[in-house]
């Protein structure tokens, strides 16, 4: 989407819990949302630049998240987690979440899953009516697409998305907490991807209903 002000392309995934999942071609940066979610390594692959729709979150961010690491506020292990809550106006999303992936060389599919998870959670106790996520694996260095069989990532985002949700409405029905406000989950994927990544998370979504 070169277009930053152009309505995204968004397929439909299906809807579960009270809430529309989808996939549309735009950024984190782009997302706009109430929570959008990125994910962040500890370093990029073999020194490569941070790159893509991570690339451009730190650029509307002035630069702030590669600082931040810079320095070691926020180191992105896995896992980790800083909540962007006033962010400004270059970006439309409410708030961002940054989620950390730990080291690029030992990434795996669980722990794709883990910051699915983490991502559902978080925007549901923010109260979010509305979240994006994007995993930023392509953007720190490493070199597989959203349907990477060796990652299983549509799979182990949406088991992660879909038992996170699960979870907080048992919460809800043993009157231990709210019922969840959120509506809406998309996940962001690169224009060249969206139908093919589109195709592999209507699988897991479908799987995993049944």
């Amino acid at each position: 989407m070169n277009d930053p002000h152009a309505t995204p392309e968004r397929l439909p995934i299906g809807t579960i819990d009270g809430v529309a999942f989808d996939v549309a071609a735009w950024k984190p940066a782009q997302a706009d949302v109430d929570v959008s979610v990125a994910c962040m390594f500890e370093h990029e692959l073999d020194g490569a630049a941070v790159a893509g729709g991570l690339l451009g979150l730190d650029t509307a961010l002035g630069g702030q998240l590669t600082a931040l690491r810079a320095s070691g506020a926020f180191q992105a292990q896995a896992m980790e987690t800083i909540l962007i809550s006033l962010p400004p106006t270059t970006v439309p999303a409410r708030a961002v979440l940054v989620i950390g992936l730990g080291a690029p060389e030992t990434l795996d599919g669980d722990r794709l899953r883990r910051a699915a998870r983490v991502a559902m959670r978080e925007a549901i106790r923010h109260g979010a009516r509305s979240l994006a996520f994007a995993p930023s694996v392509l953007d720190g260095g490493v070199g597989v697409h959203t349907d990477n069989a060796s990652l299983d990532m549509p799979s182990r985002m949406m088991d992660g998305m879909l038992s996170a949700l699960q979870a907080e409405h048992a919460l809800a029905r043993a009157g231990l907490a709210p019922p969840p406000s959120l509506q809406r989950c998309t996940f962001d994927v690169g224009a060249p991807r969206l139908h093919s990544a589109h195709a592999g998370f209507l699988a897991a979504f479908n799987a995993f209903s049944q």
